[in-house]
């Protein structure tokens, strides 16, 4: 768990209570979050709850299982941004080398084959009937270059470190 003292973390904590102070915990945003209907483990008032009062990131790791559907954004009487707080709940976790395995994997395939899911043959064959040009190759180094310049890279490395020192 991330709490205020944390220097490093100081500024971005500071920020998040700052974003989600306006909530007054009605719990709008969890009855609306259709992923807490078959996961309660992932509710949203409650990571807000844990930032305001609190002052620290909740560390529990639900955090992953938002779908961002953006669904707790659209119906906040106070105009949380819910989703973007978590996501960037997710981004220090990731920094971290807490992400979860599964994510890392994603990661790792897409900067590999340059893309998460390739083209089936039958939509291939559809696009064909249609007249439609192919689909655009995935270039894996395109993918290698963007996660370089935006920093995934780094924490990538840093969350399969992590995970192999895990696993020893």
């Amino acid at each position: 768990m991330i709490g205020m003292g944390d220097n490093t973390q100081d500024q971005l904590l500071k920020d998040l209570k700052e974003r989600a102070r306006p909530c007054f915990q009605c719990g709008i945003c969890t009855s609306s979050c259709p992923v807490f209907r078959v996961a309660p483990e992932l509710n949203p008032r409650l990571s807000v709850d844990s930032i305001i009062t609190r002052g620290v990131v909740p560390r529990e790791g639900n955090e992953w299982l938002c779908a961002y559907c953006l669904m707790c954004d659209q119906r906040c009487p106070m105009g949380v941004s819910l989703a973007e707080i978590l996501m960037e709940i997710k981004n220090i976790s990731a920094r971290e080398g807490k992400a979860p395995p599964d994510v890392i994997e994603a990661a790792l395939s897409l900067m590999q084959d340059g893309c998460l899911s390739p083209i089936s043959s039958r939509s291939e064959k559809i696009r064909t009937e249609l007249g439609l040009p192919d689909l655009p190759k995935a270039e894996p180094a395109d993918v290698l270059k963007l996660f370089k310049a935006t920093g995934a890279l780094e924490v990538l490395e840093t969350n399969k470190a992590a995970q192999e020192e895990a696993s020893e």
